[in-house]
């Protein structure tokens, strides 16, 4: 389950892996906080009318990339917030689909800077507070709630039942210690990234930046972990639940 705060956010932090995990056999599952209503700045659309193109973009993606469901929670743009609202959004979907790994922001992940000395030029990113929340709302669905039978006891009525996820994977994280070899699936993220047409960038070439980041990625993959990639996407890698070998039969 990769969880994105915007339309186009699963795509940019996981839409190789996802491909890849799909080409591997694996059900992948995307979903989206936010309505995304505040990611545009095309004159003369509603606030409903950009909704609805932003989600068209995000399911034409998710069908290059053969991600087989994705889920729109729609709350409002630029204003998400870990409630109670939210976080039961997300303990339903997880007790529905039963994920293995959850994929999502680093919440600790404020700003994405250069050290100016080396790049005079360069500016920093400020992450955005969306994204920071988003993945503050997956942790607290994570622990305790999504696993406990007394967080939220209506969804026992639904047949949702308290579930354990074994791994979360944060993405765009300073602290990653995980590289996936995407080298087959780069070029439909790069293809999904251009579905997001309310996303463009005037002559920003996302395809050029998109590779170079990945080919920047396999490289330090190379480095740090003697693995030879042609792209990559990085994670930040932490274990939440190891089953027994019972469990595990069990599961197949």
């Amino acid at each position: 389950m990769v969880i994105g705060a915007h339309p186009d956010d699963a795509d940019v932090g996981a839409g190789a892996t996802s491909a890849l995990w799909v080409r591997q056999g694996k059900k992948v599952v995307w979903v989206i906080m936010t309505d995304g209503t505040e990611g545009s700045e095309i004159p003369g659309l509603s606030e409903t009318e950009l909704m609805h193109q932003r989600e068209r973009e995000q399911r034409q993606a998710c069908e290059l990339l053969g991600i087989q469901a994705v889920e729109f929670l729609r709350f409002p743009d630029g204003h998400l917030a870990n409630t109670e609202v939210t976080r039961k959004a997300l303990v339903r979907l997880m007790r529905q689909y039963r994920p293995r790994l959850v994929v999502t922001h680093d919440p600790e992940q404020r700003i994405i800077a250069p050290d100016p000395d080396e790049q005079p030029d360069a500016t920093a990113y400020l992450n955005h507070p969306d994204h920071r929340a988003t993945g503050n709302i997956v942790l607290d669905a994570l622990f305790p709630a999504v696993g406990n039978p007394r967080a939220y006891r209506e969804l026992l009525v639904e047949g949702l039942l308290p579930y354990r996820v074994h791994e979360v994977y944060f993405f765009l994280s300073s602290k990653k210690n995980t590289y996936i070899d995407v080298s087959e699936t780069m070029e439909l993220k790069v293809k999904a990234l251009h579905c997001h047409s309310t996303q463009s960038h005037g002559e920003f070439s996302m395809t050029e930046w998109f590779l170079h980041y990945a080919v920047k990625m396999a490289r330090e993959a190379s480095v740090r972990k003697g693995l030879d990639m042609q792209y990559a996407e990085e994670f930040r890698r932490v274990k939440l639940y190891v089953p027994s070998k019972r469990e595990e039969i069990e599961a197949v």
